[in-house]
């Protein structure tokens, strides 16, 4: 069984919206960092939420080193309501074993991942 461990590198926030809650402009970014299962759910979720009206929404995980399903699952919600809005979610990752994980899990078969915010940026401006 794995311990919880809730460290994070933002400050022990578990989701934190960078920009766009207001902007439908430009693509929203929740950034995601440390260790992530069904004890902070709520918090992940609650990131999602400040962003739903936009349709273009980019998650940064490279801060991130552990997820369970719970939040894959928040991963999944969430692109499908960027795809009802007529929009797309665009991962930012660079663990290979969270990329595998989230690959096994289907979520790159909808969902682009690339390495930087850049990349995630120059997608969303080509889409």
């Amino acid at each position: 069984m794995r311990r919880n461990r809730r460290a994070s590198s933002n400050g022990g926030r578990p989701g934190e919206v960078v920009r766009g809650v207001a902007e439908r402009e430009a693509p929203a970014i929740v950034r995601l960092a440390g260790e992530h299962d069904i004890a902070t759910r709520h918090d992940v979720h609650l990131a999602f939420q400040k962003v739903r009206e936009n349709p273009r929404v980019i998650v940064d995980l490279r801060g991130v080193n552990y997820v369970d399903s719970t939040i894959i699952d928040e991963l999944f919600r969430a692109e499908l309501r960027a795809s009802a809005l007529g929009g797309q979610l665009v991962i930012v990752a660079r663990n290979q074993r969270l990329i595998r994980l989230l690959s096994i899990a289907g979520l790159t078969a909808r969902t682009p991942i690339v390495d930087t915010l850049a990349a995630a940026d120059d997608l969303m401006r080509a889409t």
